[in-house]
């Protein structure tokens, strides 16, 4: 008798465990293994296009802004710009202005130093390409020992003098 016991519980503890950790939801309809796979394969292929559309956009928008920046650094190593005269007339400084390049400068600022401090500053619009302007630094109170010129448009299209004449 006592060997049925045993046998008895051994199989009434492993019904028992059966039942715990077994599939609750059997009866329940779930998704098939095929249903499953189109859709993942579907969802795969969704944000691949998203991604592909978004690299494309990507690529085109940066490869415009740096053929932009390729045309414009080209274009303004042809510039130049020089300071032609420059003279100290009192509490004015007196430049002239010439493009010596061949790309038309909007704006040139055209800068008096007294030291390394700006004594004052002026600006030449519209410099064609050959032409000549005057800039007149007002306000200055004594002569300054370098003037320097900077393109707007070209940044890196600058002049510097030192020469300046005492008409005062």
């Amino acid at each position: 008798m006592r060997n049925v016991c045993v046998a008895t519980t051994t199989s009434l503890v492993t019904h028992e465990m059966n039942s715990l950790f077994a599939y609750k939801g059997r009866g329940r309809k779930g998704v098939s293994p095929l249903i499953a796979a189109v859709l993942l394969i579907a969802f795969t292929m969704a944000v691949a296009a998203i991604l592909t559309a978004w690299v494309t956009t990507f690529t085109q928008e940066t490869t415009q802004e740096v053929g932009n920046i390729s045309d414009e650094l080209i274009e303004c190593s042809y510039a130049g710009v020089s300071v032609y005269a420059a003279s100290w007339t009192g509490n004015s400084v007196d430049v002239t202005v010439i493009n010596t390049g061949n790309v038309d400068l909007r704006n040139v600022s055209v800068y008096a130093f007294d030291g390394a401090s700006i004594a004052g500053q002026s600006h030449v619009t519209g410099l064609g390409v050959g032409s000549v302007a005057e800039a007149e630094i007002t306000e200055v109170d004594s002569m300054p020992d370098t003037i320097r010129l900077s393109s707007t448009r070209c940044p890196d299209t600058t002049a510097e003098e030192t020469h300046i004449s005492d008409d005062s």
